[in-house]
């Protein structure tokens, strides 16, 4: 027997509840049903590093509880993987052999995080509320805990993990946090990692894994650690599977239009699955961050529901704190811009490097050490603004009397 929805959001995260209350918002009639593999109401991913530590409860993660789904009017699916979608019929099938009709559908499937082979348990990604709770067990009592990958996985989990504990870094490319900020803020970073006990190996990979007492890991630099966990913070890979099989336009994710829209009329996609304009450079991408997410769920509701929206495009926005440092990367970060004007206080550790293209706007921003203003470059950045000059850099401004000046 066939279910018969108007909508129907696949994925219970960033993406899928602003689309989830966009719909509801506009159209209180159309029926909803919003389906995730995962057996439970929408939770922080951001936040599970400091569940893991014991800084936070399980509750804590919570974005939601049950009783949302039931306010907002949409039939959840929870704990059902999709196995199967199917455009022109405007059908998808469950793994429990359900099938589930829609007019309007939102791949908002998310990602799924890289792994190594490893015949131990006690090398763990972290990706889903499973991979946490296996982590919350094996992080009690360990004295040396080591990560592959410097990135937004890694060190956060690092940061969390007892004080007491021997910390390890091993990095694959010569800096950390390469896709998220420029060489000089690494540099600033690594230096401030490493002075709150890090010990960061560059250049480097595990060779091989020797199951014990502890994880006895063989490095390519012929060094040798002993750890207790092993961290992979490899990166993510997009879940397109379900798109590439019913036939939709894919690169790295689900390619998408300016209206969230994929190569099916009636078939949308967000978040960490979907590949869209960046905002600065106009090339296909996928940002993989909380901010985007939120803005293509809410452009695809607004479009499935036929009130015409364009997306222009995302932006990079990662803000995270790691051993107690702030550290942010917004839009643009790279050294090929026009203009680069940096501000760095060595007492504090307040570091601010600001992107500006030819025309002095505001194209990227990269923070260390306080990040309370990342909100306001976000906004400087998306209304393509020029810089308001040095005082917004070193942080004496009084924002509320600024003027931006707007091409």
């Amino acid at each position: 027997m066939t279910e018969h929805y108007d909508f129907v959001i696949i994925g219970n995260s960033a993406a899928g509840l602003q689309a989830l209350r966009t719909l509801r918002r506009h159209n209180r009639q159309v029926s909803i049903a919003l389906i995730d593999r995962e057996d439970c109401p929408a939770y922080s991913r951001v936040l599970t590093p400091y569940y893991i530590g014991g800084h936070i409860t399980r509750e804590g993660l919570d974005i939601v509880d049950h009783s949302f789904y039931e306010e907002w009017g949409v039939t959840p699916v929870f704990g059902h993987s999709v196995i199967s979608i199917d455009p022109e019929k405007h059908s998808l099938q469950l793994a429990d052999s359900r099938e589930i009709s829609f007019k309007k559908l939102l791949i908002a499937t998310g990602a799924e995080a890289r792994t190594i082979p490893a015949a131990t348990q006690r090398a763990c990604v972290l990706r889903h509320m499973t991979d946490a709770e296996k982590l919350v067990d094996l992080f009690q009592g360990i004295k040396s805990v080591t990560a592959i990958g410097a990135g937004l996985v890694s060190l956060p989990l690092l940061s969390h993990a007892s004080n007491q504990a021997e910390k390890h870094l091993i990095v694959g490319s010569n800096r950390i946090f390469s896709r998220v900020v420029d060489v000089e803020t690494s540099a600033i970073l690594e230096d401030q990692l490493k002075a709150k006990g890090l010990n960061i190996h560059k250049q480097n990979d595990v060779k091989e894994m020797v199951e014990g007492k502890q994880l006895k890991l063989n490095l390519t630099s012929g060094n040798q650690l002993n750890s207790d966990l092993l961290i992979v913070g490899k990166g993510v890979t997009p879940n397109i599977h379900l798109a590439a099989e019913a036939g939709l336009d894919i690169s790295n994710g689900v390619l998408i239009d300016d209206k969230c829209r994929s190569t099916h009329p009636d078939v949308y996609a967000a978040g960490d699955a979907a590949e869209g304009l960046d905002f600065i450079t106009s090339e296909k991408t996928i940002q993989g961050n909380w901010m985007t997410a939120v803005e293509q769920g809410e452009n695809a509701a607004l479009n499935m529901l036929g009130i015409e929206c364009r997306y222009q495009g995302s932006l990079k926005n990662n803000i995270t704190e790691i051993f107690g440092i702030e550290v942010a990367a917004i839009g643009y970060c790279q050294d090929d811009v026009a203009e680069i004007i940096t501000s760095w206080n060595s007492t504090t550790g307040r570091f601010r490097r600001v992107f500006l293209d030819e025309k002095q706007r505001v194209v990227g921003a990269n923070m260390v050490g306080e990040t309370n203003d990342a909100g306001l470059y976000y906004q400087l950045i998306s209304t393509r603004s020029i810089f308001p000059g040095k005082q917004m850099l070193t942080g004496t401004a009084n924002y509320a009397q600024t003027l931006f000046r707007l091409e």
